[in-house]
């Protein structure tokens, strides 16, 4: 796979038009959402995904694997176009995973108790003595955050000695760094190590550390189905198909299904490309369920690489839709709503079956950033997520209880075809949502 951007020309997507297909779906004329999408499909595709024999789908695992067949079947059977030079509706790429394993500090010559300790890098080794390691102090008035925040960008070799008032904020990081760095791409090989210490003169360091290095065979699936008078622009409907896999805890069931987060809208993207692939439609629609979305869009972002996203017009993100919203079942809402005029366009089409979609009720959890949309939106795309989870109070969110029996899948039948509906006028060409702004940069994160 080349790792340079691949444009998405009409010729390119006109050789791709070997399937004829019926009449043209319109808000207008199809005003019947009942008929559009199969509760039967819905139930079918959230069984399989969402069964304790995909053992929670986590990345590199025989359940993702399952799954990720799964939908590649589903893709061939409605006759979808691979993308680009993928040689399958999979697009592999590698994970490079760096995970903590030991770790030794003395200040002094005295030992720093493991508790009080945490580190992150990509260095297979660790060997420091005052003579070759940047020594930082952080004292009780400094920001922990800033100052980590500027040794990331820095990218260099760091034992960073954290005053004990800052301990809660120690510990989570200290949480976070035991998950490892997960990436696509080979960051620079530097360290941090933290210690939580009320020690400030420094006059003997020895630090000893082993990283691992693991790479983790992953795919994105993709598939296309070529539009017609504006076959060079793009829709995308996208979700994510891993989960948090099996997991120690202290109830019976240790597996993460993740029926809800995120295999609803998996099913909501395969019941969508069954829908479009049979009505005429002039826009390129592609069909994404992204890897990897929870260890932090790694999916989407290696995605990126391969799209023009001035030819992306806009994406339909689906995450966790099993549940009655707070508007009502079949009722979803839309992270971003003033960021382009996305939500107008549904809202607009909606109106002939008195429906709507509602603006994020949950501004204070951020969720815009959260999931896979974030990875488009960030370079302009009107890229949105759907969702109707009362995220404040669902206690199933990433926990073993997400599983099939805490879903109402007629609702979310419901909204699967509300999406459908709202959407129709972007796949038709009639409508093209406003770009997002741009953000302003970040500094580059160069260590985690």
């Amino acid at each position: 796979m080349p790792t340079h951007k691949l444009p998405l020309t009409i010729a390119a997507i006109a050789c791709l038009l070997t399937t004829t297909v019926s009449a043209t779906y319109s808000p207008s004329t199809n005003t019947n959402l009942d008929n559009i999408i199969s509760l039967h499909a819905v139930q079918q595709d959230m069984h399989f995904l969402a069964s304790d024999q995909r053992q929670g789908r986590a990345i590199a695992s025989q359940g993702i694997t399952e799954a990720e067949d799964y939908i590649a079947s589903e893709f061939e059977k409605l006759g979808l176009k691979t993308f680009a030079d993928n040689e399958s509706f999979k697009q592999k790429f590698q994970i490079h995973h760096y995970a903590p394993k030991e770790i030794s500090v003395s200040l002094n010559k005295k030992a720093i108790a493991t508790k009080d300790l945490a580190f992150i890098g990509k260095q297979a080794h660790i060997s420091w003595n005052i003579g070759n390691i940047n020594v930082v102090t952080i004292s009780a008035s400094d920001d922990l955050q800033q100052v980590l925040a500027q040794l990331n960008s820095a990218g260099e070799n760091a034992l960073v000695l954290v005053h004990p008032s800052h301990a809660e904020l120690f510990k989570r990081y200290q949480k976070s760094f035991l998950r490892g760095i997960k990436t696509t791409k080979l960051k620079k090989s530097a360290s941090l190590v933290l210690a939580l210490t009320d020690v400030t003169a420094v006059t003997e360091v020895k630090v000893v550390a082993e990283i691992a290095h693991n790479k983790l065979n992953v795919a994105n699936m993709v598939a296309v189905l070529p539009g017609s008078d504006k076959a060079d622009e793009f829709i995308i409907y996208s979700a994510h198909h891993d989960h948090l896999g099996v997991k120690e805890n202290t109830s019976a069931d240790k597996i993460y299904n993740g029926a809800n987060d995120d295999a609803s809208g998996v099913t909501a993207v395969l019941n969508l490309a069954r829908h479009f692939s049979k009505n005429k439609h002039k826009r390129t629609i592609m069909f994404v369920t992204f890897t990897a979305e929870e260890s932090g869009l790694i999916g989407s972002n290696y995605f990126t690489d391969f799209i023009d996203v001035n030819k992306i017009k806009a994406m339909i993100n689906i995450e966790m839709i099993g549940k009655s919203s707070e508007f009502g079942a079949g009722k979803y809402w839309m992270t971003g709503f003033e960021r382009s005029n996305l939500a107008d366009i549904f809202n607009q089409n909606l109106k002939v079956n008195d429906n709507q979609v509602y603006a994020d009720p949950y501004l204070k959890y951020g969720l815009f950033y959260r999931s896979d949309n974030a990875s488009l939106a960030k370079l302009g795309v009107a890229a949105h997520s759907f969702s109707s989870t009362q995220i404040s109070n669902d206690d199933d969110y990433h926990q073993a209880s997400d599983d099939l029996a805490s879903l109402d899948l007629e609702q979310m039948t419901e909204i699967i075809n509300s999406i459908a509906h709202g959407s129709a006028s972007l796949v038709n060409g009639i409508d093209t949502p406003s770009r997002i702004e741009l953000p302003k940069p970040k500094k580059q994160r160069l260590i985690f």
